[in-house]
């Protein structure tokens, strides 16, 4: 057997409802010089059966087994036995265009580029509908000069930490990863980021295909984004690693803005989505170890000058002053003019509801929300107030799966 031009990788952890349509549209590629290398992280459903009948069927299947570890450690353990000159990760529960392969390989040779990215179709399993509104995933952020050329990080600088970071809708060459000793951090989940960056910066040379080639599935039961557990807190561990990267780069003063704003807003986001439970560690957490919190490094006044939402938000969470709020899909007008409302005490807020379209939910002890004709009303009942610092010795006697 020829040696592989690209080694794609896919780590498997109990998927056995989405494994068979993510390997065949692997099995149909257009760009047939391939090895399918499936790291079967400690399956305990029908997805290690699935991989052994697919094995049988083509030999460019090829499985690892190992005991259970995470996604980064997956990736690591198929990375270990690659033998293409390319890599290409897909997870397990997503899937690819017949022609990916081939489009992203013509792109990264055209151009002799060291990362070639190409656009993707988010899946809600939900409503099972396609979502293409978020141009971190549609490339929407690159403008037509990015076309047919490569660039480096200094060429997106404006918008740097809007490029997608996700290990999965782009092809890298073998040997830049080789050359910067990039792994996925194990152990962690959120990992794609601290990966990407520590190539990112090294290569001169990154392409993009504006074509959707990549299926993304989200909101899939049982995930463990789903679960929104402890693991959660990686969120926070992930973000002082990709500022490991960008701390001491020579324009470190040109992005350390675009920083804040992104991880703060990432970091919000997780938190909203929390389990209550956890969001007193999350707290403790931020404030004793993210270097976002640090006021020489991000200057208070500089911050809510650039970012006056985030800053309303985040001020409050890195103080231990944690508003318990749940709330879903806001338009960015809508959830900013209720987040300085909740800031600065107002016990009462209106707008018109057609006027911004989102979707809140309910807290009876906290929030309470009602309509009248075409306005939407909402009046905070109670904020709370965490005991800070929190000591993590609380969390022992609760499980992942509380």
């Amino acid at each position: 057997m020829k040696k592989p031009i690209i080694s794609v990788i896919v780590p498997v952890y109990n998927v056995e409802k989405y494994l068979p349509q993510c390997l065949d549209s692997i099995l149909c590629q257009t760009f047939s010089n391939i090895e399918i290398i499936c790291v079967n992280d400690g399956s305990t459903d029908k997805s290690r059966k699935i991989l052994e009948e697919y094995k049988n069927k083509d030999s460019r299947i090829k499985i690892v087994d190992k005991k259970n570890g995470g996604l980064s450690s997956a990736r690591n353990a198929g990375m270990a036995v690659a033998q293409g000159e390319f890599y290409s990760y897909i997870d397990s529960d997503d899937w690819v265009t017949p022609d990916m392969l081939e489009k992203l390989y013509e792109n990264i040779t055209t151009f002799n580029s060291d990362i070639a990215i190409c656009a993707v179709h988010q899946f809600d399993e939900t409503k099972q509908k396609i979502d293409d509104s978020n141009p971190y995933y549609t490339l929407g952020y690159f403008d037509k000069s990015f076309d047919n050329t490569t660039f480096s990080y200094k060429d997106v600088k404006p918008f740097i930490m809007d490029v997608c970071v996700m290990a999965w809708n782009k092809l890298y060459r073998r040997s830049l990863i080789e050359e910067c000793n990039a792994k996925y951090p194990d152990g962690f989940i959120f990992e794609d980021g601290p990966f990407f960056f520590s190539i990112f910066f090294k290569t001169n040379r990154v392409s993009i295909v504006r074509e959707f080639l990549y299926y993304y599935r989200i909101n899939r039961k049982n995930s463990i984004i789903q679960k929104a557990g402890m693991k959660f807190l990686n969120v926070i561990d992930v973000v002082e690693m990709m500022f490991s990267k960008i701390k001491d780069l020579p324009d470190f003063d040109d992005i350390r803005y675009t920083f804040f704003r992104k991880k703060v807003e990432d970091i919000l986001y997780r938190f909203q989505n929390l389990k209550q439970i956890y969001k007193p560690a999350f707290a403790a957490k931020l404030a004793k170890e993210s270097s976002l919190v640090n006021d020489e490094i991000f200057p208070p006044d500089m911050v809510k000058g650039k970012f006056r939402y985030n800053y309303f938000l985040f001020s409050n969470l890195k103080t231990g002053n944690v508003l318990y709020y749940e709330y879903r899909k806001f338009q960015m007008k809508s959830m900013y003019k209720t987040m300085e409302i909740l800031y600065f005490d107002n016990p009462y807020y209106t707008f018109k509801y057609k006027e911004h379209m989102f979707k809140i939910k309910k807290c009876p002890n906290l929030i309470d929300i009602y309509y009248n004709e075409d306005r939407i009303f909402v009046r905070i009942l109670k904020k709370i107030k965490f005991d800070f610092p929190f000591e993590f010795s609380k969390l022992e006697k609760f499980n992942e799966d509380d």
